[in-house]
């Protein structure tokens, strides 16, 4: 019988979303990549209407939650209650996995924003408690303005880079599509930014071929993290 993986990744889902909401909607990818990671579903701190691609499908899948607020995003009002979320679940995967290490972070749309905050945070020494994430997969990711602004400000005037390995799947037809784009460019370091784009919406990689390509491409960030 095969061991388990004795990595992990960190999964937060969309905004007017929850964790098990979530777990259906990666499973095309997260199954290619069971041999490798076992996956620490969370649900972000505040409640909310359901959101973008929800229902019908997911009805009867309350309580829905987000990371931000609606319409602006609130970074500076939200954060604490992000970053507790998150510590509670690392905290509880530990003592049932002591053996486990967290080692990477993947999230859909204004989970993608909130994964960010977590990395940038982390370079910055803020969050002793956080294991070190040494690579993210940033899915449709939801990137405001406000989101570069609030980074821009807090680093002293200097644009925030992101210096881990990370790839970003892009749906073509995605309203987010040109905010992934400007993340990208403007705040991933290039020689670490890897960019998959896929035909489709909002929504994570649903065919064969693409959650393949999604899922090697991810062990490729991984292992590049790895050193």
């Amino acid at each position: 019988m095969p061991r388990p993986p004795t990595k992990a990744v960190l999964c937060l889902h969309g905004g007017g979303s929850c964790k098990d909401i979530f777990r259906v909607q990666l499973a095309g990818l997260g199954r290619r990549l069971t041999d490798e990671f076992e996956f620490i579903f969370v649900n972000a701190p505040y409640a909310s209407p359901a959101g973008p691609g929800i229902l019908p499908l997911f009805a009867g899948g309350e309580p829905f939650y987000r990371w931000f607020g609606a319409g602006a995003p609130m970074i500076d009002s939200r954060l604490g209650g992000i970053n507790a979320v998150v510590r509670v679940a690392i905290e509880a995967w530990k003592k049932t996995k002591p053996e486990s290490d967290v080692v990477g972070i993947v999230a859909f749309s204004e989970g993608g924003l909130a994964a960010l905050l977590l990395l940038w945070q982390q370079q910055l020494g803020r969050l002793p408690w956080l294991p070190t994430l040494r690579f993210a997969t940033l899915i449709c990711c939801y990137f405001p303005d406000e989101a570069a602004e609030y980074m821009y400000a807090k680093h002293g005037g200097e644009v925030a880079l992101i210096k881990v390995p990370t790839l970003h799947l892009h749906g073509r037809q995605d309203f987010c599509l040109a905010q992934g784009r400007k993340l990208v460019s403007h705040h991933c370091m290039s020689e670490l930014a890897h960019v998959l784009e896929f035909e489709g919406g909002h929504h994570c990689p649903k065919t064969r071929e693409d959650c393949e390509e999604a899922a090697k491409r991810m062990l490729q960030i991984a292992r590049t993290a790895e050193g």
